[in-house]
């Protein structure tokens, strides 16, 4: 029995080190289609929003949403994403709400070491 917990704890602890030399999560919040906010009250201007693991966080405009600058916006989200690779995240969740014309989206990152 022994022989059995030994092998796995160490496989365990192995896994736990690895895991905790990941280098945290960065979000990205999309607000593309930006119809109205809470009971139709107001107007969010399309943006990008990074949050970073260390708390740092910037935001990047977009044009505001038509079908002329679906494309273009589109364009930014993805450099987005490409530069935030070339730092060495990884997309590990992506999730859409809301409804036609008030649309959010967020991506979630894991930095690897």
């Amino acid at each position: 029995m022994l022989k059995f917990i030994l092998p796995l704890t160490f496989l365990m602890a192995s896994f736990q080190f690895s895991y905790s030399q990941q280098g945290g999560y960065a979000t990205v919040r999309v607000f593309d289609c930006n119809k109205g906010v809470g009971m139709g009250l107001g107007y969010l201007q399309a943006k990008i929003i990074i949050v970073y693991e260390d708390g740092k966080s910037e935001e990047i405009g977009l044009q505001p949403y038509s079908e002329k600058t679906e494309t273009d916006n589109l364009k930014k989200v993805n450099e987005v994403i490409n530069e935030l690779k070339a730092k060495g995240y990884f997309l590990i969740s992506q999730s859409t709400t809301g409804e036609q014309g008030s649309l959010v989206t967020d991506y979630t990152f894991l930095k690897q070491l």
